[in-house]
């Protein structure tokens, strides 16, 4: 049988042998992380498995092998920094080298986490991981993005945007108010942002629940109705892997 000679196949196969190529899905992940600052390897691993082309043996999570595999890949390409611990007890974190930011057109500058910001950060992404994998109505628009279109303050951690539905400014508060300064500041917060939201989703640690609805209370109790906080304000307990209601938003 004679050989199409057109047919190119295995000597691109052989030509290609042995380089590193950028998927659809790195590029995907990637701009992700760029979007979020940074990402620990246990959260990678459930954004890799969400995207996952075959079912994962975990549900929604890449094992370990693989997701290692794909991290040397993008160290290989010079996309990433190498991962490395910003905080003993936290996971390893990966983030866009120069290079990666120049090669996937990121509009964001270098980043380089810091031990004072990670835990907010990894709180961030576990929200926006949670609700991607309950396939969010709405796109993620992240403080990064939005801080690049808007120079005031305050800014929310995310907004949810659907053409079908009122922006939803997210806020994230992974520990308990240490001073009640600090709750004073959440409640001016709060008001700055109804200039732009009328929905509120907070994300709250659960030891700082009763201490933030009790402020909002408070204040409610002192101002007319049309400027009360509750009925904005849905809220949720945050957990690494798991995020249940405590709160209802009013229709």
């Amino acid at each position: 049988m004679k050989r199409d000679i057109t047919d190119t196949s295995d000597t691109k196969r052989r030509r290609d042998a042995g380089i590193l190529h950028i998927t659809e899905r790195d590029l995907l992940v990637l701009n992700w992380i760029a979007e979020q600052f940074c990402l620990s390897f246990d959260h990678l691993r459930r954004l890799l498995g969400l995207h996952a082309k075959a079912t994962t043996k975990a549900p929604g999570t890449l094992s370990i092998s693989a997701t290692r595999d794909a991290v040397q890949r993008w160290e290989q390409l010079g996309l990433i920094e190498p991962p490395r611990k910003i905080i003993a007890e936290y996971p390893p974190y990966l983030w866009l080298s120069r290079r990666g930011i120049t090669q996937l057109g990121s509009p964001y500058p270098y980043y380089e986490p810091r031990p004072a910001t990670i835990r907010h950060l990894y709180a961030v992404n576990a929200v926006r991981l949670t609700l991607e994998s309950h396939s969010l109505q709405g796109n993620w628009i992240s403080y990064r993005t939005l801080r690049r279109q808007s120079q005031t303050s305050p800014i929310p951690d995310a907004d949810l945007f659907s053409p079908t539905l009122p922006r939803i400014a997210v806020r994230v508060i992974e520990r308990p108010p240490q001073h009640p300064i600090t709750i004073r500041d959440e409640l001016a917060t709060m008001e700055a942002l109804t200039t732009l939201y009328s929905r509120f989703w907070y994300f709250v640690d659960t030891n700082a629940y009763t201490s933030l609805i009790t402020a909002v209370r408070d204040h409610d109790a002192t101002v007319n109705p049309d400027k009360q906080l509750s009925p904005c304000i849905a809220w949720f307990t945050l957990e690494t892997q798991e995020i249940q209601e405590i709160g209802e938003v009013s229709p």
